[in-house]
């Protein structure tokens, strides 16, 4: 009787027959997947963990890399602008007399204002006007590290951006950082002034985050600048009022900025000062 023929040896890629490795050994009863794993599978594994397991930047980088796209964002929604009103130009000088063959009416020089007198008959007309002017009870802030918010403060506030921090402030009195500073602050709200809130006085805190969902969140809301309670930390200053909001990147980005007012016995018109200053807020 003929015994039956061994079978071939595998063929490897390259060709070459190759030799199945002895299995490990297992005791008999044990768990096979207790028993040792050979350097190659060793080292197979450790390749398939590194692929599967991406490599996460730090902290650092990935803030810098949020505000380039941030940068990236708001340079092409200003091309976009610039495209607009180059085409905008264009439209409303085929609009302008004397594109089609037809001689405008002559100006005369006088300054910002001129008379142009008339084709046939009847009164001048008065062209043009007095140049704008600029509110000079309006100063304009750009805090780079809250995102590149800019504010429209009363002229005469005082400001406190501390450089690399996340939190600056803004007052109608003189601020000053703390003894130790603000990393513990009561209730959230540090209140670096040099005294105590007089009346009318005013105390902003704003503190940046990096927050998609928050900001979405605030962008679709359209939250205004609303009444709060006053925390301990305000109250402790003679704030008797409290006010605040988000401000958000209209670019859609994550960037978020929380502010609260803290305010002291104020009037009409403060009140209408602050919600301004928090309402014209934008980024740059």
């Amino acid at each position: 009787m003929n015994s039956p023929e061994p079978e071939p040896a595998p063929v490897s890629a390259s060709g070459a027959t190759s030799e199945p490795g002895p299995a490990p050994d297992v005791e008999p009863g044990s768990d096979p997947a207790s028993a040792p794993v050979s350097p190659f599978e060793e080292r197979e594994l450790r390749a398939l963990l590194e692929r599967a397991v991406p490599q996460l930047p730090a902290p650092a980088q990935r803030l810098e890399s949020v505000r380039a796209r941030v940068r990236r964002r708001r340079r092409r929604r200003a091309a976009g602008l610039s495209g607009a009103a180059a085409l905008a130009v264009a439209v409303a000088g085929l609009l302008v007399p004397g594109v089609s063959g037809r001689d405008p009416a002559p100006t005369v020089p006088g300054g910002p204002t001129a008379i142009v007198p008339p084709a046939s008959g009847g009164a001048p007309t008065t062209v043009g006007g007095p140049s704008p002017t600029v509110d000079a009870s309006v100063q304009t802030r750009h805090f780079a590290d809250l995102g590149g918010l800019d504010l429209r403060l009363p002229r005469g506030w005082s400001v406190l951006a501390p450089g690399g921090s996340a939190t600056a402030w803004a007052s109608s009195q003189a601020l000053a950082l703390p003894q130790g500073g603000c990393a513990n602050a009561l209730d959230d709200f540090c209140t670096p002034l040099q005294r105590v809130l007089g009346s009318d006085g005013v105390l902003i805190q704003l503190t940046f985050q990096l927050n998609q969902a928050m900001a979405d969140k605030a962008r679709v809301r359209h939250l205004e600048v609303g009444d709060e309670t006053v925390v301990t930390a305000c109250h402790s200053v003679g704030g008797t009022v409290q006010l605040g909001t988000q401000l958000t990147d209209r670019s859609g980005s994550a960037v978020l900025v929380l502010a609260t007012a803290c305010l002291s016995h104020p009037g009409p018109a403060q009140l209408a000062r602050v919600r301004d200053v928090l309402t014209t807020a934008d980024f740059t």
